[in-house]
């Protein structure tokens, strides 16, 4: 007996890790000597920039640094801003060696405080999260084909999608921006609000060109201390071309475009004024390349003459459904705090974002800080903070029962307004981005043995009639009367293995 076995080599992502990881942050530092002393600190902040997330063997290293912002409040009733950086590096034992991992990193800040232990010198405590998941690209071995001793193969093609690889750049954006007609000279720049908006890419062989724009708010103290904070805004388009050898012109590429870091100080023109500021940033650029495929899966066999054995293994593909990039407003109405003579400035702050899988859609959960710099009537400086919630439904066009999503969310623009004299309105657009999969299980055949011994007695030229039910597969049918489902098609005259009603079938013995 010969027995023909044809082989495939499927790519499985396998989700290798997925766990939120800690990483502690101090500091004891003093203030640099061009800094007025502490009278009152009144807000303490981070964030978190990524340089870096490499996997070697079983080890995750993460490597980046968490700024420290903090504000406070002079003895001159000033608002000053001091910054301090801290470099990390956090190694995460994996389980299991990774070949071709498929990295994502998403940082949080989960606590920072900070206290003046005298004018000079602050203290600073704090912890950082990683939310990582890593996906390793296995190739594995099944049996795509078979004939012989009357095997009957069940085939079907599955929908999956490729990730074929990711890319990384980090780019320069140095400008001189100057400051508006009538504004005041720049003392010192008290707070920088970066945000990063990815309009656009193209695909060409091997690159992926990217465009966006750099928005920048800027809280500055004139250089005249007497004179109240002023604010300028800027949007500086950017452009990059990133290297990507798996990128073709039929690929599926997530883009995500971040500020890795900014540095902002006062510059002077010739005539001495300082009626500019010197930007000097780095942004990065991540992306993954998708592709579509349809991949033949054998997921079942036997023999009409022989009894069979067959060793079979789960494998599980995902297929991207969805490229969510939504822009959510938001609006949130506040009383002022009693005492308020002038707001300085006002924003707003994503704390954490949720998400869970409802039917049919993605719905997320976002829990913010509205946060307020005052000027109150015996002129000290103040902070406020007020919470606010954000809900969102993503709608998903397709079915699935089991989504893999990694979304981030990122604070894109803040403006206020004074309503009378004892409320604010708060505007903000959150931008809400990441790729949406749906995890596709499925078995197939790894070996099949026939054995020639186990003689299979059926009555041949046999016919019988069969009344199935909607929803029966004619593959099962043909496996129990030990028939061929081809041979169930023809006599019947049907062409899908699902039945959609009922109906009587004929069944012929062959």
């Amino acid at each position: 007996m010969e027995l023909n076995l044809a082989r495939q080599n499927i790519t499985i992502n396998e989700t290798v890790f997925g766990a939120s990881v800690e990483q502690p942050i101090e500091c004891d530092a003093l203030l640099p000597d061009y800094c007025p002393d502490i009278v009152k600190v009144l807000k303490c902040a981070a964030v978190t920039h990524l340089d870096s997330s490499t996997v070697s063997g079983n080890r995750l290293t993460i490597e980046g640094m968490a700024i420290v912002h903090i504000y406070y409040a002079t003895e001159q009733h000033q608002i000053r801003h001091v910054e301090y950086k801290i470099p990390f590096a956090k190694q995460v034992e994996l389980h299991t060696p990774v070949n071709q991992p498929v990295v994502s990193v998403t940082p949080s800040v989960d606590y920072v405080n900070c206290r003046a232990v005298n004018q000079r010198r602050i203290d600073v405590r704090g912890a950082l999260s990683f939310a990582v998941k890593i996906i390793d690209q296995k190739e594995q071995q099944f049996i795509s084909d078979a004939s012989g001793a009357g095997l009957q193969l069940r085939r079907e093609v599955v929908k999956a999608t490729d990730i074929l690889g990711q890319s990384r750049s980090v780019f320069s954006v140095t400008e001189d921006l100057e400051i508006g007609y009538g504004k005041s000279q720049v003392g010192t720049v008290v707070r920088v609000d970066h945000r990063i908006r990815a309009f656009e890419h193209k695909v060409i062989s091997g690159k992926v060109v990217t465009k966006g724009e750099m928005i920048l708010h800027i809280l500055y103290q004139p250089l005249a201390e007497e004179e109240n904070l002023e604010v300028m805004e800027y949007a500086l388009p950017i452009s990059q071309i990133v290297d990507s050898e798996h990128a073709d012109e039929d690929c599926i590429c997530d883009v995500e475009m971040f500020v890795v870091s900014c540095d902002l100080a006062p510059k002077a023109g010739e005539d001495g004024e300082y009626r500019a500021f010197s930007l000097d940033a780095r942004v990065g650029v991540n992306i993954t390349a998708h592709k579509h495929s349809e991949i033949p899966v054998a997921g079942d066999c036997y023999s009409t003459q022989f009894e069979t054995a067959t060793k079979r293994a789960p494998v599980t593909f995902i297929r991207l459904v969805e490229m969510v990039n939504e822009s959510i407003s938001h609006k949130v109405t506040l009383d002022l705090p009693e005492g308020v003579e002038r707001i300085l400035d006002a924003w707003t702050d994503i704390d954490t974002m949720t998400w869970r899988q409802e039917a049919g859609a993605v719905m997320l959960d976002l829990r913010m800080s509205v946060c307020l710099f005052a000027r109150m009537e015996n002129r000290e400086c103040f902070y406020f903070e007020h919470p606010t919630e954000l809900s969102y439904t993503i709608p998903i066009s397709h079915d699935c029962v089991e989504f893999q999503f990694e979304p981030t969310a990122d604070l894109i623009s803040s403006s206020f307004n004074l309503v009378g004299k004892d409320k604010i309105d708060i505007r903000c657009e959150v931008v809400v981005r990441g790729c949406v999969y749906c995890t596709v299980k499925s078995e197939a055949i790894l070996e099949i043995a026939v054995d020639e011994e186990k003689l299979k007695v059926k009555e041949q030229n046999r016919l019988y009639i069969y009344y199935a039910d909607a929803g029966e597969r004619v593959w099962d049918i043909a496996k129990r009367y030990n028939t061929a489902g081809t041979a169930i098609w023809e006599e019947n005259n049907i062409e899908d293995d699902l039945l959609p009603e009922k109906r009587m079938l004929l069944i012929p013995i062959v």
